[in-house]
């Protein structure tokens, strides 16, 4: 029966283009206006990420001369940005086509169908990407067997149909963004543009994080319950935060009962939240131990965590901007290793912390992160390198150089 019902959704998208790629072409033609600007992220299925995050700046800097349009998949977002006082679209909607269609700018965390690639032709793609690639990407990707190798790399009939399915990815951005010149290099190979179609600003997400102020961040954000609890305790909160695996499967390996019971000794509260694309569960109930939804935005609460768990997610980049303890929980190193795409960095070459292969390693690193122990010396310099060679800049001011890059692109600094 699901074998059925995926032939036939495939079938339909199919069909489909049949219809969307003449509106891609005809939108070509469309007269585009510079002060029209349309956002998008995570394949319109959130208001989240680097998108979202520059999206609210450029209301504050420069709201009162361009229009700025979130465009969505979902009512529930497009309801969500409208109580908060901005103009936002489904993409499909007349309005939303229209503003697709007239806008010069479309600004995306990946991709263009973040937004809708189909009447973007001719419209400047400012990919804002999604973090640190640690995993190798699009035509970096080297296995046979993924999909996305097949669409650069395999044979003509394989590129022409999986081109034809999801073009966006064979779309190349007019400007991308990177963190510092090492992943600038890697991103503008990645995505087969010139090198100076990229450019090192950091990632606007991250501005949150440098916030001066803890209770007037708090005032301004629609927290869960249980997080504000212990903001409002002052507990130490832990966040774990792992990310998908290639293989798809939920990846769930955490003694949770001993979690808690060392939650509870400690004074702390220990939250994790599944990566967006992981169909893990959860199904016990713990006093100290806590999972966030999963479709919340992490950034508006990151800045309030004391310590970071993961594992290969490119948080743990954005989490060294704010100079305390990461621990790296991957007791399945070896096999993540092996099955993954490969890797622009070993983790065990770019780790700033302890790296847990067990429980006991990782309950002995809770405990320690939580006593806060003076980082040593040596330690402090190798941590201070490597934030450096992951974050040219230190400060909540990526959304400014963003804005800036665009503006003396493409409007030689007067907008």
């Amino acid at each position: 029966m699901n074998q059925a019902k995926n032939f036939a959704k495939y079938l339909g998208l199919f069909l489909a283009r049949f219809v969307l790629f003449p509106i891609y072409f005809l939108s070509g033609f469309s007269s585009r206006r510079d002060d029209l600007w349309v956002f998008g992220s995570w394949g319109g299925y959130r208001f989240a990420d680097n998108a979202a995050a520059f999206f609210l700046f450029c209301h504050k800097q420069i709201g009162d001369r361009v229009r700025l349009v979130w465009i969505s998949r979902s009512k529930d977002i497009i309801e969500d940005v409208r109580e908060r006082g901005y103009e936002a679209h489904w993409l499909w909607s007349l309005r939303g086509l229209c503003c697709c269609l007239r806008a010069k700018f479309y600004l995306f965390d990946s991709f263009s169908k973040d937004v809708n690639y189909w009447p973007s032709r001719q419209a400047i793609k400012i990919n804002l990407w999604s973090g640190v690639p640690l995993k190798t990407f699009e035509r970096d990707i080297d296995n046979p067997r993924s999909r996305y190798f097949r669409l650069f790399h395999g044979s003509l009939p394989e590129r022409w149909f999986l081109g034809m399915m999801m073009p966006w990815h064979v779309d190349r951005p007019d400007l991308l963004i990177a963190t510092s010149d090492e992943t600038r290099e890697i991103t503008w190979k990645a995505f087969d543009v010139t090198s100076d179609s990229v450019v090192v600003t950091g990632l606007p997400r991250n501005d949150i994080l440098f916030a001066r102020s803890r209770a007037a961040g708090k005032a301004q954000r629609a927290w869960p319950d249980s997080f504000s609890a212990a903001v409002d305790a002052k507990r130490f909160i832990f966040f774990y935060l792992p990310t998908y695996r290639d293989s798809g499967k939920a990846f769930l390996n955490i003694a949770w009962e001993e979690v808690d019971s060392l939650m509870c000794h400690l004074g702390a509260t220990f939250f994790f939240k599944f990566h967006p694309d992981d169909k893990g569960r959860f199904e016990g109930e713990l006093e100290n131990v806590v999972q966030l939804p999963q479709k919340i935005d992490i950034y508006e609460m990151l800045a309030y965590a004391d310590a970071l768990v993961s594992d290969y997610s490119s948080i743990i980049f954005d989490y060294m901007l704010l100079d305390r303890p990461i621990i790296y929980y991957v007791p399945d190193l070896d096999d993540f290793v092996a099955s993954s795409r490969s890797l622009y960095f070993h983790p065990a070459d770019i780790a700033v912390g302890p790296m847990c292969t067990t429980t006991s390693e990782l309950m002995t690193s809770l405990i320690e992160a939580a006593e806060r122990r003076k980082m040593p010396e040596t330690v402090r310099a190798q941590w201070d390198e490597k934030r450096r060679r992951f974050n040219t800049h230190h400060d909540g001011e990526s959304s400014r150089r963003t804005l800036e890059a665009i503006k003396e692109r493409y409007f030689f600094g007067n907008i």
